[in-house]
């Protein structure tokens, strides 16, 4: 496995540039986290994070800067980000970690360039994260059997000691279980259940809900274990689990944006009453410029199909302009709704318009308000299930303009 990491992690000649720079200031970069997990799993594309030993961070961004654009993102503590040759890199110096406080804010990580490529590791999350690479002499630093546990598909944490220290890491177990399949092994999922995650930053928890549900080949199992393990009821108690099956279809979706699939998550699976009181202990009112609450409170309404006496079919029509409405029906176990959207084709897209700007072009109908009044009200027409076809849809313009 250890020959593949240079195809399945190829680097820019200019990232060997900065890994030889290092080395000639007397330091010894590495790459270390995802970007290593990932390539061993065989996937591509991860960022690159670049941890360098013996060199300290004033050193080092002097080195980094005489190769690129060096932006800081923490510079006391040695944490910087460079760009070169197309790939995003994160550099930084080894950090010790103290507990000065409760929660995940609670530690203070102070640069320290000497702690070694073992305690360095240490206080990584999980041994999957806490594997390093040399690509200058092949070398890959594994002293917690990450490689083993990414063969067995397991996740177990790197220092049982210290890995409650951050409560964020048990949504992180969550997330990775959604995005890799793994299996946490039992003395995780005890410690899991028993971390205390109430006093959580709400962005936090919001990434990695995001990565959750954007990354995840199999969010449902990521959500379960969320629940099994009691994070969800310490988190947000009001928040009911969705179907495994509707969940993993709304990660399939081609919905891009996490804000949007969050809101059809909420409208489905958080009842009317207390669907405020989520959006407030997750505060997503409004992200990533999104409103959140607005577009959730909207299609709860349309999901609370005992207050609106729209027959299936028209119901399907109108929802189908907003969402995809055979995942929504699912979602909220709508039969009659599913049924109705397969019927008419709008399980996945909306109805096509019967007519176009052209067809009332040539009813004589200048383009201006008119004509746009006209196609509009066209277009509620058909929705409504008053005009099906074309013909129809003619008819009806005719008698409009009459």
């Amino acid at each position: 496995m250890y020959d593949t990491l240079p195809d399945l992690l190829p680097l820019h000649p200019k990232v060997r540039q900065l890994l030889q720079a290092c080395a000639g200031a007397g330091g010894r970069a590495v790459l270390v986290g995802g970007c290593v997990r990932d390539a061993l799993l065989g996937l591509p594309g991860a960022d690159l994070d670049v941890e360098v030993h013996g060199l300290a961070p004033d050193v080092l961004r002097e080195v980094a800067a005489g190769l690129g654009r060096v932006d800081e993102v923490g510079r006391a503590f040695g944490v910087f980000k460079l760009r070169l040759g197309g790939q995003q890199l994160d550099l930084s110096v080894p950090r010790r970690d103290s507990k000065v406080g409760s929660g995940h804010r609670g530690i203070r990580a102070d640069a320290d360039p000497h702690l070694g490529l073992v305690e360095a590791a240490r206080r990584r999350d999980l041994t999957v994260n806490a594997i390093a690479w040399d690509p200058l002499n092949g070398e890959l630093i594994d002293p917690f059997g990450g490689r083993a546990d990414i063969l067995a598909r397991r996740l177990a944490a790197v220092d049982a000691r210290s890995f409650d220290e951050d409560p964020l890491r048990a949504l992180r177990v969550a997330q990775f279980v959604a995005r890799f399949g793994f299996t946490p092994v039992p003395e995780l999922l005890e410690q899991c259940r028993s971390m205390e995650v109430s006093g959580l930053p709400a962005e936090r928890v919001r990434g990695e809900v995001e990565k959750l549900l954007l990354r995840g080949k199999q969010p449902s199992a990521g959500w379960n274990f969320a629940h099994t393990t009691g994070l969800w009821a310490r988190l947000v108690p009001e928040w009911d689990q969705p179907s495994p099956l509707a969940l993993d279809r709304l990660a399939a979706a081609p919905i891009e944006h996490a804000p949007r699939r969050l809101a059809l998550l909420l409208a489905c699976t958080a009842p009317p009453d207390p669907l405020s009181r989520v959006l407030d202990q997750l505060k997503v009112h409004r992200w990533h410029g999104y409103h959140v609450a607005d577009q959730a409170r909207a299609l709860s309404a349309a999901a609370s199909r005992g207050h609106d006496p729209r027959p299936a079919p028209t119901r399907a029509r109108w929802l189908a302009e907003r969402l995809e409405v055979g995942l929504f029906a699912e979602l909220v176990d709508d039969r009659p709704l599913l049924e109705a959207a397969i019927a008419l084709g709008v399980e996945q897209a909306p109805l096509m318009p019967l007519l176009g700007g052209h067809d009332i072009l040539a009813l004589g109908v200048r383009p201006g308000a008119l004509m746009g009044g006209i196609l509009g009200k066209l277009r509620t027409a058909q929705l409504d299930g008053h005009v099906s076809s074309p013909e129809e849809a003619l008819a009806w313009a005719r008698r409009q303009l009459r």
